[in-house]
């Protein structure tokens, strides 16, 4: 039997418009899609293909979004038309406007049939915090998925700022909270995961910057699949970062 953990890449945060006044946080990037799959090893023929979707980069421009992710693949030949696929992580990839990953469906291969697959919708990135100023959403790892989408950016104003979102857990694998930017303009931290059990987090979110000048703090780069934080609002966007959204994974295991 060949089992298969196809796993497509993160997206990037993003960064919103940025002004002197009040301003909101930028807003995480989804998560990739998994599929999951048991074929018979006498049912494939002996090379596939496989190609492992990149990760989003993190915006770096006033109010644009991260970059997409990327599909991960694996077929029968070196192409990804439908027609010549086993399976592909998901239909539409992660976004960076927050959006995680469509569940795959491979309506034009029959090649799907020759084993029994199991797919899953990427997670969400949480949203920038608001001009009020508010902190950024944050969102828990192992909630509903083994990944997550990024965590927004805390908002901003003149006189305040707002801290970066969090990616939470309680866990007992994973144990520690990836933590938002906390103090003015201090970035979010970079996500964190482990390979057995195969599980992990995005970015957290960057803090806002207080005051008419300065950008924002940077929002933390994504694990495997998973997405980046967001940047925290500021008055210009140069010289800080969205996270990147992590790439993606393909595991195959022959079992005997």
């Amino acid at each position: 039997m060949i089992e298969i953990f196809c796993l497509g890449g993160g997206a990037g945060g993003a960064i919103t418009s940025v002004g002197a006044g009040s301003v909101n946080g930028g807003l995480g990037g989804g998560s990739g899609g998994i599929v999951r799959g048991l074929i018979p090893a006498f049912l494939l023929p002996d090379t596939i293909y496989i190609l492992v979707g990149k990760g989003g980069a993190g915006s770096t421009g006033d109010n644009t979004n991260g970059g997409a992710g990327s599909i991960s693949y694996i077929g029968l030949q070196p192409s990804t038309s439908e027609q010549t696929l086993i399976c592909k992580s998901s239909t539409l990839a992660a976004s960076g406007n927050g959006t995680g990953a469509t569940i795959s469906t491979v309506s034009l291969s029959a090649f799907g049939n020759l084993g029994l697959f199991t797919a899953i919708a990427g997670v969400n990135g949480s949203a920038g915090g608001t001009s009020a100023p508010t902190n950024g959403s944050s969102q828990s790892a192992l909630g509903t998925n083994l990944t997550t989408g990024g965590a927004g950016g805390g908002g901003k104003t003149a006189a305040a700022f707002a801290g970066g979102g969090n990616i939470t857990s309680a866990s007992v694998i994973l144990t520690s909270q990836v933590n938002g930017g906390v103090t003015n303009a201090q970035n979010g931290d970079s996500g964190y995961g482990t390979l057995i059990p195969f599980c992990g987090t995005g970015g957290a979110g960057g803090a806002g910057r207080q005051g008419t000048t300065g950008a924002g703090g940077r929002g933390g780069d994504g694990w495997y699949g998973c997405g980046g934080g967001g940047v925290g609002g500021g008055t210009t966007a140069s010289g800080t970062k969205a996270g990147n959204g992590g790439d993606g994974l393909v595991i195959i295991t022959v079992i005997t």
